[in-house]
C-alpha cells in the first residue's frame, strides 16, 4: 500500500505487483507509467477530497498512462483532463453522463464497468473518470468491447 504521498516528476516503468498496489491519498504531477505494469488502484482518502482538488488546480498534467500495459488499473481520484491516455483503450466518462444512467441498460454484465460507474456516481469528488481496458488482463477484449460500446452510445467521450 502507498498511503498519502505526493509523487512528482517520476517515470515508473515495468512495475511488477504481487497483489493489488493500493495508492490511497496519493497525488501526482508529471508521472509517467510505462511498459508492463501490474495491478494498481488509485483512490482518494475519505475526508480529503477538497485537498485533492486544490492540489490539482496547480497541475498541468498528472499522469501519463498512454504507454502502459496494465494488468489492472482502477483510477478513481485523478481528474481525467490531467491524464494523458491511449484513447483506444482508455476512455473518459463525464459525471453528468454517468448520472443519466443510460449505461445501466447496456449489455455490460461481462465487464466491470457497471461497478466502476456505480461507484463513480456514488462518490462526488471528480467531474469525470478514466476507465481503462487493461491490455494484460485475460478479459481485455471483453473490457475493451464494453468501452467501445460506452463510446458508441455517447456515454464515454468521443475523443
Amino acid at each position: 500500500m502507498l498511503f498519502p504521498a505526493n509523487i512528482e516528476d517520476a517515470l515508473i516503468e515495468n512495475l511488477k505487483t504481487y497483489n493489488l498496489l493500493m495508492c490511497m491519498g496519493a497525488v501526482f504531477k508529471h508521472v509517467e507509467l510505462k511498459g508492463r505494469i501490474g495491478k494498481i488502484m488509485i483512490r482518494d482518502q475519505e475526508g480529503f477530497e477538497g485537498a485533492y482538488l486544490d492540489y490539482y488546480r496547480t497541475v498541468d498534467w498528472a499522469l501519463d498512462i498512454s504507454k502502459a500495459e496494465f494488468q489492472e488499473l482502477d483510477l478513481r481520484s485523478v481528474p481525467a483532463k490531467l491524464v494523458i491516455r491511449d484513447p483506444e483503450t482508455q476512455v473518459v466518462v463525464k459525471r453528468y453522463k454517468a448520472e443519466e444512467g443510460l449505461w445501466k441498460q447496456l449489455p455490460l454484465s461481462h465487464t466491470w464497468w457497471p461497478v466502476s460507474l456505480q461507484w463513480f456516481v456514488k462518490r462526488k469528488e471528480c467531474d469525470d473518470v478514466v476507465l481503462v481496458a487493461p491490455k494484460r488482463h485475460p478479459r481485455f477484449k471483453e473490457l475493451l468491447g464494453g468501452l467501445q460500446l460506452l463510446r458508441r452510445e455517447g456515454i464515454a467521450e468521443p475523443d
